[in-house]
């Protein structure tokens, strides 16, 4: 199978190890070109870690060029470049290509199908809860892989395409795909990394700014641990609004790394002392905080309105991460406001999340910032 992939940084390669790894074509496409700078058109990637080896990859120069020939693509960018790269590409793909979001922040599946819907393209949207795997990209064309994951939540939009997709998603990628309804569902499951990443980013914010060198695991401390749960529930208490029930942040950590289920400063001192774990952020503007923020904290604290579900440690945490950074992290999610979600009643969101049909006013495509 060929396979797009939207996307040449840690996940991208990655993605595209993995593929290759199970014998496919992969062709990689960088939006900005940064990340695929000094790669030929054909060139080989290298992968080390929980997958080693070179891999053979086509790189291409645009968008069209990308899914021209692709029998599925896949966007493995981070949230604050979903909207741009969607925008890019919709008017390239071909009716019955699946378009995979590797993991799916803020419902950016839902504007990717009202994209498709528009220009009359009937293609499945899916929404990947998480991402192929853990990894750090060392340089251009090179990643190391800390964690292949063996368990992946996903939803189609439409719904009625999801046994197809699912199964295309199975031969691309070495994960068991569980099928859920709703990318709502898929939404809040996607929020366990911002739950994880703000409290320690927050907590640890002279290190950043120093910037020292420091490991997350290592500072989750019982303080950090206890908000990190905090943000949790409230996440867990949105989600069972919606009739959705959903692990939590522990759950995840158990699934993705083989951990014993403990609270989350025992389970992040187990992976520090294993000598695994990313290395923190010298710098605030690491996706960490400017990704997590507005993609997972806001978007959960938008979506409990609707749900009339309390969620003060989210408006909390959003309000001092804002003072401390200076920062409206309101205003720099780029998905919500397009999406009207604030329009919506609760019975309205759930249909819309399942789906893909817009129940309020009609889409226009806005301008990306």
């Amino acid at each position: 199978m060929r396979l797009a992939i939207l996307g040449a940084g840690a996940m991208g390669l990655t993605t595209a190890a993995l593929a290759v790894s199970r014998g496919h074509d992969v062709v990689l496409w960088s939006r900005s070109r940064a990340s695929t700078k000094g790669l030929g058109s054909k060139s080989r990637i290298e992968s080390t870690g929980a997958l080693s080896g070179n891999w053979s990859v086509s790189i291409a120069q645009t968008a069209k060029e990308a899914v021209a020939d692709a029998e599925a693509v896949l966007l493995a960018v981070d949230a604050n470049g979903h909207r741009t790269v969607m925008e890019a590409v919709a008017p390239h793909m071909q009716a019955g290509i699946p378009f995979i979001i590797s993991a799916a922040h803020s419902l950016s599946g839902l504007y990717m199908a009202q994209l498709l819907q528009t220009r009359g393209i009937d293609a499945a949207v899916v929404s990947l809860n998480t991402s192929p795997g853990t990894a750090h990209r060392t340089e251009n064309g090179k990643v190391d892989i800390r964690v292949v994951r063996a368990h992946i939540e996903a939803s189609v939009t439409p719904n009625g395409s999801q046994t197809d997709a699912l199964n295309i998603c199975a031969e691309l990628l070495p994960a068991q795909f569980a099928r859920r309804e709703s990318a709502l569902a898929i939404g809040l499951l996607a929020n366990c990394n911002p739950v994880f990443h703000v409290p320690v980013c927050l907590l640890n914010i002279t290190r950043i700014e120093r910037p020292e060198n420091w490991a997350p695991y290592g500072q989750t401390t019982p303080a950090v641990g206890r908000m990190m749960e905090a943000l949790d529930r409230e996440r867990l208490a949105i989600a069972a609004a919606f009739g959705f029930d959903i692990h939590s942040v522990n759950e995840h950590f158990h699934r993705s790394f083989k951990i014993p289920l403990a609270p989350m400063d025992v389970m992040n001192a187990t992976l520090h002392a294993s000598g695994r774990g990313p290395k923190g952020p010298k710098t605030a503007m690491h996706r960490y905080l400017m990704q997590d923020i507005p993609y997972g904290l806001v978007f959960a604290s938008r979506v409990a309105r609707v749900a009339g579900v309390p969620a003060p440690i989210h408006d909390a945490t959003v309000l001092l991460a804002g003072s401390i950074l200076d920062v409206d992290f309101a205003q720099t999610n780029t998905i919500l406001d397009v999406l009207g979600l604030d329009a919506m009643s609760h019975d309205q969101l759930i249909e819309f999340a399942t789906t893909g049909l817009r129940p309020v006013t009609p889409f226009h495509e806005g301008t990306s910032q």
